[in-house]
């Protein structure tokens, strides 16, 4: 049985499952293992780590703490909560393969930008600002144009080219943030900026451990989280870089208790904008395949967001963040309580968690013969989602069902 504990409690003889710390456990050595030494607990609490879970089928147990179901279930009422919040979220639908096509004609442009500055940085070469500035605010405006669109782009990442894709992600998720928050839009031309830079400094990193196929050990972790103060020695003369755009790049890796890097800041010390970043910049890579992970479903990494926003994230900006994006987002697989099987692809925003779906088969993966919309928030549907699934499950390909349908 699986169960979640306070770091606090774990104890030698405990089997460690999970350490509930993805965006930064992924980069280290493997830590599911069973606890023989105070050392290890301590290697996992030097994490940040708060809570864990212990597989008690492979180790002891802990009397009274509850287990990975009733953690879920209690997530999903939180999340019910979130949807019944008063103000509108942005409407996300289905792109058009028009409005797709020109998505990705930013989305393209964007990244060869991001890559052609990283390239200029691994070289030693000069970056040359006044060059930069005009293609920058000229991609930066294309993203702001399109984020909605680019975000449905953003499930389609490639492992090869994740270091320049996820900037563009993180600029088209802050973008999207920003103005959902009703930031203006000259705050949200620095948001893109700083987002589209603020993993610059990576190129600064010996390539080895950039590019390291599996776990990095405690010192190349340290190494990497170099990065941050590398971007900002990069940047810092540009005068087309603003505090505001600095901010997302310096404050993208700390944590609202203070256990993140490279100031360790807390709480209101970090900018909102940091705050706003840190937490699209681990939404953004959980949804990412990687060498060391596989990518999550976006409905499961909002409902990770928001259970680690009790301690590692601005609660508030989290809540916001859920409602911006949806509930279940656009491209979601969900099961209904009839058993039906079916993709989301329009949000209804007064109603969050009745979206309009696809529907394209059974639980048992019997596909229906003419896949057909269902809006669940009519009265007519009479049913309702119960769970988020992974494509995989019911052997879906989410672009060739939008496609035929």
């Amino acid at each position: 049985m699986i169960k979640r504990i306070p770091i606090g409690e774990l104890r030698i003889g405990m089997y460690v499952h999970d350490v509930n710390c993805s965006w930064r456990a992924a980069h280290l050595h493997r830590l599911r293992r069973k606890i023989t030494g105070d050392a290890q607990v301590e290697t996992i609490r030097d994490l940040g780590v708060r809570e864990v879970y212990i597989d008690t089928a492979l180790g002891d147990d802990l009397a009274g703490a509850p287990t990975e179901d009733e953690v879920r279930r209690q997530l999903e009422t939180e999340i019910g909560f979130i949807a019944a919040r008063g103000e509108a979220p942005m409407h996300h639908r289905l792109a058009s393969p028009e409005e797709l096509a020109d998505a990705l004609s930013v989305h393209d442009s964007a990244s060869g930008l991001v890559r052609e500055l990283m390239t200029d940085v691994r070289l030693g070469r000069q970056l040359e600002f006044e060059s930069i500035s005009e293609t920058l605010r000229k991609v930066t405006d294309g993203v702001m144009d399109n984020f909605g669109t680019l975000l449905q782009l953003g499930q389609l990442k490639n492992a090869d080219d994740y270091t320049f894709q996820h900037s563009v992600g993180v600029c088209a998720l802050l973008t999207a943030f920003g103005k959902g928050l009703e930031l203006s839009r000259a705050t949200l031309f620095d948001l893109g900026v700083g987002a589209l830079l603020h993993d610059i400094g990576k190129m600064k990193v010996p390539t080895e451990i950039l590019n390291k196929p599996g776990a990095l050990t405690k010192g190349e972790f340290e190494e990497m989280k170099q990065h941050v103060a590398f971007g900002r020695e990069l940047v810092r003369d540009a005068p087309w870089v603003s505090p505001t755009a600095l901010n997302v790049l310096e404050h993208h890796h700390e944590r609202y208790d203070g256990t993140g890097y490279p100031h360790g800041l807390k709480g209101a010390d970090i900018s909102h904008v940091g705050q706003m970043t840190a937490i699209i910049d681990v939404y953004d890579a959980l949804t990412a395949e990687r060498v060391y992970h596989q990518a999550m479903s976006p409905a499961e990494a909002l409902r990770k967001l928001h259970e680690w926003s009790r301690f590692h994230f601005n609660e508030e900006l989290v809540t916001h963040f859920i409602r911006n994006l949806g509930i279940y987002p656009v491209r979601t697989v969900v099961r209904m309580e009839s058993g039906k099987v079916g993709i989301v692809v329009d949000q209804n925003p007064d109603e969050l968690l009745r979206p309009v779906v696809l529907v394209v088969c059974d639980m048992d993966a019997h596909r229906v013969p003419s896949p057909y919309r269902l809006d669940l928030r009519s009265e007519a549907a009479c049913d309702r989602i119960v769970a988020h699934e992974p494509a995989e499950k019911y052997r879906l390909d989410v672009d060739r069902c939008l496609a035929a349908a």
